[in-house]
């Protein structure tokens, strides 16, 4: 009988783009292994396209129609009889789920006072910072590191994800109701995070940089938006009032799809440090990102070399979901110049790569 191994992914959309080089480790170095990811629904729409996972297990945190929640996730591991499951989470209830489904080997790191529910116990790896100080390893690497401990070659640490033709004819529906001429340079901008409001760009910069790129550079630019930002981004799109400048707010829907597919067709992307910044990372973009409270080097990435942009302030990196100065001066100093400047070296470098 084959030898199935549960891969229990992360909660957010970031977290599962920054897992893909370990979940394409584990497919190269477990050929003959069926590999069934435990997640959240939307995370098998970032992934859609990919082959890393054979199947896929469904659960959510909140009760939803066919969605086992946590407690009912016991029954559906049990149920899928894995060989093991390898925690990428980092939580206590993620383990315990686990040992109640009586899966015989749970692999994950010791820590958050969840060793005593694992059968492999891998001590957290630690690197220095550019500052000296031992902190966890960066995301990518941290996740990589369950996949070498269980064997698997880990030297490719680029994210992943592809487009289906589905997700590509959405973006050509949004195109043309954006009336934007598809072989055109577009900028995207995504001013967009799940939590931490601090990490968030102003919004009259937003606005200023939209307005900017259109007018003086002819850019197209594309506002990105889920559905909780689609108001605001639709506001700063009528308040530039340029034929260049368009909100995604204008689809009906606004799934992760349609976010790979205007990612993927990007000339470049400004984005703050967010799950679309991994998305487009991911799908080999140029993107400029932009970082307040929280530390680049945790989130670094392995792809094309992103443009990192931050404030040169003393209380910077504090990683605090609330600016304890009431300031969020780390984002108001972004100056918007700065950016358009990296915008344009971006999209020049692309078009010289291009010439070449």
């Amino acid at each position: 009988m084959r030898t199935r191994i549960g891969i229990f992914l992360p909660t957010w959309v970031g977290d599962v783009v920054m897992a893909t080089p370990t979940l394409r480790a584990l497919r190269s170095g477990l050929p003959d292994v069926e590999l069934v990811g435990v997640m959240r629904p939307v995370m098998a729409d970032v992934l859609a396209g990919t082959t890393m996972l054979d199947s896929h297990l469904f659960f959510d945190k909140k009760k939803r129609p066919g969605l086992p929640t946590r407690a009912g996730l016991v029954s559906v591991l049990r149920a899928a009889k894995l060989d093991t499951i390898v925690l990428l989470t980092n939580s206590l209830w993620t383990a315990a789920v686990a040992k109640l489904a009586g899966i015989p080997r749970i692999v994950g790191y010791k820590r958050d006072a969840r060793g005593w529910l694992l059968t492999d116990k891998v001590a957290v790896p630690k690197v220095s910072n550019a500052a000296g100080k031992l902190v966890h390893a960066p995301t990518i690497d941290y996740y990589l590191g369950l996949a070498e401990y269980i064997g698997c070659e880990v030297a490719d640490r680029k994210m992943q994800l592809v487009t289906t033709p589905d997700e590509l004819t959405l973006a050509d529906e949004l195109w043309s109701l954006c009336n934007f001429d598809p072989s055109a340079a577009t900028i995207v901008i995504n001013n967009n995070t799940a939590f931490d409001q601090s990490k968030l760009w102003p919004s009259e910069k937003v606005f200023e940089l939209a307005k900017t790129l259109a007018e003086k550079n002819s850019y197209q630019v594309l506002l990105h938006c889920g559905p909780s930002e689609r108001d605001q981004a639709n506001q700063i799109a009528a308040k530039v009032s340029h034929p260049l400048v368009a909100s995604m707010g204008r689809s009906k829907d606004l799934p992760i799809g349609l976010t790979k597919a205007v990612m993927a067709r990007a000339t470049a992307v400004v984005s703050t440090d967010s799950g679309a910044r991994h998305v487009a990372v991911a799908l080999n973009r140029p993107v400029i990102s932009l970082f307040g409270p929280t530390d680049p080097f945790s989130t670094q990435t392995y792809n094309l070399l992103e443009t990192i942009l931050t404030a040169d302030l003393p209380c910077r990196p504090c990683c605090a979901k609330t600016c304890r100065l009431k300031t969020v001066q780390c984002m108001q100093d972004l100056d918007v110049q700065l950016v358009v400047h990296a915008v344009i070296q971006n999209t020049m470098n692309r078009s010289a790569t291009r010439a070449a």
